[in-house]
């Protein structure tokens, strides 16, 4: 494919708007882009960008999903912007396009179907109800460290039928951070030769993990993710390569884990800053469900790349094939012709048409299980901790990259109102 041939006529300038190149790896940007995406969607909504070898911006909710909606048009290789160096072959099954992309879908679909993940739901429960516990007697804590990232981990360890052991659950959050943030590493934002190193060091040892699991279980089946792949056939016609299963298997790690952590980090930051939201959901756990979906549409944080494949009119922008282009989704999510009030949190929310967990073909995999994983997040801290509040002076520190993620959450189990 050819790289960007520079700004297509009617796609102003990014740094025009903003002040400043666009720049979604920018901490302070990502603790809160949406100012920003509204001034690009009222006066550019395909705005070019020089950051990170050239790319367009959009903020519309029409085009965004029509980007996700289009595979033939819009191709998912490589989703990560600026392309990890060396990253020559798309991740299965994130960047794989039509006609292979559903073939790969079909062998794992059932495993992450709500049957299934209905079964995961007393282990997933039992894990959550721990980590409150332990929030409750602690009083004061960092909500990030204390429950969105080792939660959502644990659960991963289940999935792919490891005995749960704290320190290789930490350890999995360390690799997913790195690769998705860099920041979180001690790579400091705009050295982008460090990130990238930092990046490409923790991939390798997520994938040396993998290779040893995936290496158990051709000695020794179980009922998990990764003996399911080993036996899977690929269109009827083939076995997974080894280098398939891993890549597969390290997708849904970084899929399972961060998007989760995230989406609860920035539930709970909001809540702690509404008490008469908290005081609502206290009240009348039933609405538990819709202010989950509210939650994911508020602070969506997919920030995925797509590359032109055919000539293509956004906006009044035509694109042509090679272009790169990013699709925001805390945009979308934010777009005043998409969704009434869409600056409010309405907990009660209906309809709700967000896309958070994507749409079209790349529909996110893992979707049924987040939502599992969010519901019994809230019933469980519902239960144990109905009042609760940010230390006063807290500072927040976000990461930005592929998913936008709160560093830290300084969180009180109280509150003195």
């Amino acid at each position: 494919m050819s790289s960007p041939a520079g700004r297509r006529p009617g796609a102003c300038p990014a740094a025009e708007v903003l002040g400043h190149e666009y720049d979604h790896y920018d901490p302070a940007f990502a603790l809160d882009p949406h100012g920003e995406y509204a001034k690009l969607r009222a006066t550019c909504p395909v705005a070019y960008t020089e950051s990170y070898g050239g790319y367009y911006v959009l903020s519309r909710f029409e085009d965004i999903e029509a980007v996700y909606k289009e595979p033939h048009n819009f191709s998912s290789f490589p989703t990560d912007t600026p392309p990890t160096p060396g990253h020559t072959r798309p991740l299965i099954p994130l960047e794989v396009d039509p006609p292979d992309h559903l073939h790969y879908r079909r062998i794992v679909d059932r495993h992450f179907g709500p049957k299934f993940i209905k079964t995961l739901e007393p282990a997933v429960r039992a894990y959550a109800a721990g980590l409150v516990e332990t929030m409750a007697e602690k009083r004061e804590f960092d909500f990030i460290a204390e429950f969105a990232e080792p939660y959502p981990s644990a659960v991963f360890l289940n999935l792919v039928g490891i005995e749960f052991d704290t320190q290789l659950r930490d350890q999995l959050c360390q690799w997913s951070g790195a690769i998705l943030h860099t920041t979180t590493t001690g790579a400091h934002h705009g050295d982008v030769a460090a990130q990238q190193a930092v990046r490409t060091q923790a991939a390798k040892e997520l994938y040396r993990f993998l290779r040893g699991v995936y290496e158990a279980r051709l000695e020794e089946r179980r009922e998990d993710f990764i003996s399911i792949l080993i036996d899977a056939d690929f269109a009827g016609e083939r076995k997974l390569s080894r280098e398939e299963i891993l890549e597969f298997a390290y997708v849904v790690v970084l899929a399972g884990l961060d998007t989760v952590t995230t989406a609860l980090g920035f539930s709970f930051l909001h809540l702690a800053r509404r008490p008469d939201l908290q005081d609502r959901i206290a009240a009348d756990p039933s609405l538990i469900p819709t202010a989950v979906e509210e939650f994911l549409r508020y602070e969506a944080i997919v920030h995925a790349g797509r590359t032109v494949l055919q000539p293509r009119t956004l906006s009044g922008v035509e694109l042509r094939p090679g272009d790169r282009l990013v699709v925001p989704l805390a945009a979308a999510h934010r777009d005043p012709e998409a969704f009434d009030q869409p600056d409010e949190i309405i907990i009660d929310r209906q309809p709700n048409r967000h896309i958070a967990f994507g749409a079209g073909n790349h529909r996110c995999l893992g979707s049924h299980l987040a939502r599992l994983e969010m519901h019994v997040a809230f019933e469980e801290i519902f239960k144990r901790i109905t009042r609760f509040s940010l230390p006063e002076h807290a500072e927040l520190h976000a990461h930005g990259g592929q998913t936008r993620s709160l560093a830290t959450l300084p969180f009180r189990a109280w509150r003195d109102d």
